[in-house]
Formats: C-alpha cells, sequence, structure tokens
C-alpha cells in the first residue's frame, strides 16, 4: 500500500477510481450514516428522521389561518346545542337550560321535542351518538390544524397580540362550552355537596359523605352519595367559598352550576396566559404553538368549561409553579407546586423528576452529596408546607387520606384497556379454572392492577434519563402522564388527558406533543360510547379512545427497530477499532432514540 493510499484511509477516504463512484460500506468511516464524519440531510435536525422544516407564514397569512381555523372549531362546538341535548345522549339536561330554555332552542329544531324532552333509550340514538362523537373529533382535528399553522408563525419577542389572540377565542370557545344545554359529566353536582358540607354544614367533607346529609335538596343529583371527596384540601377550601358567594346570590342549582363552570373558564384562560408567559422565557419561538394547543384544545375546553372539572384548578398552580421557577423563583414555585399536589393528588408523581433535576445540576457543579441532600431536603420541605397549610382545616388523623386508598376509583376498572383486557381474561378464567364470577373478576383485576403498576413504574424510571434540564423535565412529565393514561389508569376517563396536554405544551416540540393531541381526540369519543352500556359496542370503546395514540407508538416503536437493527448491521462492518469507537459514541444515541 502507497503512503498516499494509506494517508487517505486515516483520513476517513478512500481512493477512487475515475468514473466509478466511491464504495459505500467500506472501513475507514466512508459508509453513509455512520461515523463522526458522516454527513446528514440537510432537512435532518436531530440525525432520527426529523420532517423537514415547514414553510414560514407571514404574519397576515398566519393571523388569517388561525381565524378560520377557530371559526371552524367554534362551529362544531356549536352544533353540539343540537344534538348534546337530546334523550339518551347526555347524562343530564344543564341546569342553566331550565333557566335559559332558549339554549335548547337548536335540538327542538332539528330533532323535535319528543327527543329533547324526553327519555329515549340509547340504542334508539345511536345516530345521534355518532354524530356527538364526529362532532367532538371534528372539533379536536380542526384544533390540530390551527396547531399546524401556529408551528409556520414565528412572532416576536415581545408581540402580545399572539396571545390576546389564543384569549379571545377561547374564552370566546369556552363561553360556548360554558353555555352548552347538557353536561357532559355529572361530577360538578359532587362539587356542589362537598362545598356546601363545608361551608353550610359545617362538617369535613373528607370524612363525611354526602348521604350524612339527607336533607339537602341537591342530594339527589349525586352519584357518589356515598363516597367522602377524593379531592385535595385547595378544592374543598374553593368548593366552600363558591358554595357562600352561590347562596348570596340566591343559592339556586343554576347559580351553583354558573359560578363553578365560571371558575374553569378562567382557571382555563389563567394556564393559557402561563403557558404563554412560561415559553416565553424559555422557548420564545413556539410560544405561540405551545399555548395554542392547550387554549383552543376542545378536550380541555369541554371538561374545563361545560364539565368544570376541577384539573383547570389544579393545572394552574402546577403550571404557576413552573412559570415561578423560569423566572428565578424556585421558593415560590415549590410553594405553587405544593398547592397544586393539595387540589389534586396527581403532581405528586412528576416531583421526583424535578428533584433528581436539580440533583444532577448540583452535581454538575461540584457540589458534595451533602450539599445535594440539603438543596433536595429545603425544595422537599417547601412543597410539603404549602400541602400542609392548607390540609390543617380538615386534618382528622390517618382517616384523613381514607378516601384516596378506598375510593371507587382506586378498586374498580372502567374506560380503560386494563378493563378491555379483563373480560377476555375473565371468562377463561371462569371457563378453564372452574372460578366464579366474583372469583374471576378479583383474580383478574388484581393481577392486571399489579402488572400495570409494574409496567407504569419502569416506564416512569426509564423517562428519568430525560431529566437533565428543565425542558428534559416536562418532557419526562409529559410522557408520564401519557404512560399514566395508558397503562396504570385503570379508571379512565376524558380529563385524564388534559393534564399530558398542558404539559405537551411547555415541552420541547416532537413526539409528546403528537400523541398528546392523539389521546386527546380519542378520548372524547368515550362520550359517544357511555350511554350505550347495554350494547355490544360498549366494549370496543377503549380501542377507539387508545387506539390513535396506540398505533402511533407502534409505529414509532418499529421505525426504532428498523433504525437500531440499520445501525448495528453498519456498526458490525466497521474495522475493529472503528466498531469500539462508534460502539462507546453511538450505542448511547441508538437507545435514546427508542
Amino acid at each position: 500500500m502507497s503512503r498516499r493510499v494509506a494517508r487517505r484511509r486515516r483520513a476517513g477516504g478512500r481512493p477512487t477510481i475515475p468514473g466509478r463512484p466511491p464504495r459505500v460500506g467500506a472501513r475507514g468511516g466512508a459508509r453513509a450514516g455512520v461515523g463522526p464524519g458522516a454527513a446528514r440531510p440537510a432537512w435532518s435536525a436531530s440525525g432520527r428522521g426529523a420532517a423537514p422544516p415547514l414553510a414560514p407564514l407571514s404574519k397576515r397569512d398566519g393571523l388569517r389561518a388561525l381565524l378560520l381555523w377557530a371559526l371552524v372549531i367554534e362551529l362544531f362546538l356549536l352544533a353540539l346545542y343540537v344534538v348534546a341535548p337530546i334523550g339518551g345522549v347526555t347524562l343530564s339536561v344543564s341546569p342553566l337550560a331550565r333557566v335559559w330554555p332558549w339554549l335548547l332552542a337548536p335540538a327542538r329544531l332539528v330533532f323535535g321535542d319528543t327527543l329533547v324532552d324526553a327519555s329515549v333509550p340509547p340504542l334508539v340514538g345511536g345516530a345521534q351518538l355518532a354524530l356527538l362523537a364526529t362532532l367532538l373529533v371534528g372539533a379536536s382535528c380542526a384544533a390540530a390544524g390551527a396547531v399546524w399553522i401556529a408551528r409556520r408563525v414565528a412572532p416576536e419577542r415581545r408581540e402580545r397580540r399572539w396571545l390576546w389572540l389564543a384569549l379571545c377565542v377561547a374564552a370566546a370557545l369556552g363561553l360556548t362550552l360554558t353555555l352548552l344545554p347538557a353536561l357532559p359529566s355529572d361530577d360538578i353536582f359532587s362539587y356542589i355537596l362537598y362545598g356546601r358540607i363545608s361551608a353550610l354544614h359545617h362538617a369535613n367533607p373528607l370524612i363525611a359523605t354526602p348521604a350524612d346529609f339527607p336533607r339537602d335538596p341537591f342530594l339527589s343529583l349525586v352519584y357518589w352519595q356515598n363516597t367522602r371527596s377524593v379531592y385535595g384540601p385547595v378544592w374543598l377550601l374553593l368548593s366552600g367559598g363558591v358554595s357562600l358567594l352561590a347562596e348570596a346570590l340566591g343559592g339556586g342549582l343554576a347559580i351553583y352550576v354558573a359560578l363553578f363552570k365560571l371558575l374553569g373558564l378562567l382557571a382555563h384562560l389563567a394556564n393559557t396566559a402561563l403557558i404563554w408567559l412560561t415559553l416565553g422565557r424559555l422557548a420564545p419561538r413556539r410560544r405561540l404553538v405551545g399555548t395554542l394547543l392547550y387554549a383552543w384544545n376542545p378536550l380541555c375546553l369541554l371538561e374545563f368549561c361545560a364539565s368544570a372539572h376541577n384539573d383547570a384548578v389544579m393545572l394552574f398552580f402546577l403550571l404557576l409553579g413552573v412559570y415561578a421557577i423560569v423566572r428565578k423563583q424556585e421558593a415560590l414555585g415549590l410553594l405553587a407546586i405544593g398547592l397544586s399536589i393539595a387540589t389534586k393528588i396527581v403532581p405528586i408523581a412528576l416531583l421526583p423528576f424535578y428533584l433528581l433535576y436539580i440533583a444532577r445540576r448540583l452535581r454538575a457543579g461540584r457540589a458534595s452529596w451533602r450539599a445535594v441532600a440539603l438543596g433536595l431536603g429545603w425544595r422537599v420541605g417547601l412543597v410539603a408546607l404549602a400541602a400542609l397549610v392548607v390540609i390543617a382545616p380538615f386534618w382528622a388523623g390517618a382517616q384523613t387520606f381514607g378516601a384516596l386508598l378506598f375510593s371507587p376509583p382506586a378498586q374498580q376498572l372502567d374506560n380503560s384497556l386494563l378493563e378491555a383486557i379483563s373480560w377476555p381474561l375473565r371468562w377463561l378464567a371462569q371457563g378453564a379454572l372452574g372460578m366464579s364470577v366474583a372469583q374471576a373478576r378479583t383474580v383478574v383485576e388484581t393481577t392486571l392492577k399489579l402488572l400495570a403498576l409494574l409496567a407504569f413504574a419502569l416506564l416512569w424510571l426509564w423517562e428519568m434519563r430525560r431529566a437533565t434540564s428543565l425542558e428534559g423535565t416536562l418532557s419526562a412529565w409529559g410522557w408520564a402522564l401519557v404512560w399514566y393514561a395508558l397503562i396504570a389508569s385503570g379508571w379512565f376517563w376524558p380529563w385524564y388527558v388534559t393534564w399530558a396536554v398542558a404539559i405537551a405544551a411547555l415541552a420541547p416540540w416532537g413526539r409528546l406533543q403528537t400523541v398528546a393531541q392523539l389521546l386527546g381526540g380519542g378520548a372524547l369519543t368515550l362520550y359517544g360510547f357511555l350511554p350505550l352500556q347495554a350494547a355490544g359496542v360498549y366494549g370496543l370503546r377503549s380501542a377507539v379512545a387508545f387506539g390513535p395514540a396506540l398505533l402511533y407508538l407502534l409505529y414509532l416503536a418499529w421505525r426504532a427497530w428498523r433504525s437500531g437493527r440499520a445501525s448495528w448491521d453498519q456498526l458490525r462492518a466497521l474495522s475493529p477499532r472503528a466498531r469500539q469507537a462508534q460502539r462507546s459514541r453511538g450505542l448511547r444515541g441508538l437507545l435514546s432514540g427508542v
């Protein structure tokens, strides 16, 4: 071998013969896509097949396109006024429609008084249920279109008109759903009773049940009459305040419902502003797309404005905590996170990711392990302090937490993938093992819960690898909430997905946002299945709700497997020395791509 050829090979090249293309896959690193000097396509930002960048839009074109998509979302939501009040489609007609009958006029005009006023069997209203689900999914698709447009618009750092656009449209959409003449969920009646228990009956909702007050005029509206509150003290304090305000305004049921719905709408708008402000400091170029991902999301709008779920308040304190941390006011942020946990227990599963990020940051700054322990200790102390201060008025010893441990959501399976899997296993246990119906249910459901918790724990630990920065921690939060909804949540309802949507709005843009949107749109289809409990199609609700997100995740897993296999084949083709260098550098990248 000549010295010139040897120098070329050491430089990573290979002598070529005129008229013949360079060899691919030769030792020396010239193989495409392998080696430190391998070129990547111009459209690949991360080397993992990222999509080409979207063509930017001018501000005027972007504004027009966003307004058009907002109008489409509004039309879908207005169409719900026609379908939602039909008997057999909705759980109950909103008390607001009893006070303002004109809210039922669109449904009466299209379907007549019989379907609106009478109790129609759900099987008879199957077409209306399908239309209801179609309208909700259509609104989700329109919201995805708005998000796609927002990705092509880059607002300037101090430009606030896009924030006002997001807030005004969200307020209009939210008000539309606040006045919806049907209630997607009856949980609002439980909120009313728990607020009245503390404010009017002067009892502890964490100890007393609604059934303990048989003379309460709203008791008959509550489904969980023998269940203590599973919500935290922050929400109970807010519920008590709303109850006192409602009584001051007359104490009618419609007043209670309107106040709780307005609280949900205000919390949703506040969350929109917090996401905008947080992304303005964290990632200004994607603050518009992140804000619209949450603000115009039909699932969030429906659950917070039409159903008044308290998840909006929980997310408010959580987002407030993130915003304070981004502003370098960590103590205030930790107190806000503590209040979020004291509203609903969910964020306690996210706190360890942040603590791990802090520990890694301190160790990177050469802090001793003692300093790391002290740093983590005072942070945990602040979170606990906030929770303890608000729980003090409701404290009743160990039984204070009994409702969380023995509530129906902790004991049953419903609307989840676990429930869908449990039915064939129960039939198998009865037929093959000779178990009774009760035994088969207990054994199968207990086993599935334990396996699901184990799988979730492993995925939760796996997501810890992302907690190397604040943005990475937010990504870990989002994925942990996605895995919870898909795997660990045996008792599932659509509003659980709002947690992942809100966090995905802050996280770096990628696959998490796609999964959150697919989960949100799929979860809305449950409202088309819930009244059909006596029909065979009812058993397909979990497959329809989770199917799009699961198919997308399976596709990502297949791509990762193919990429890993191709990279392994390329690695085997290298020389032993180059293989060792590439293995030490590249296998970690392959694992992170999966």
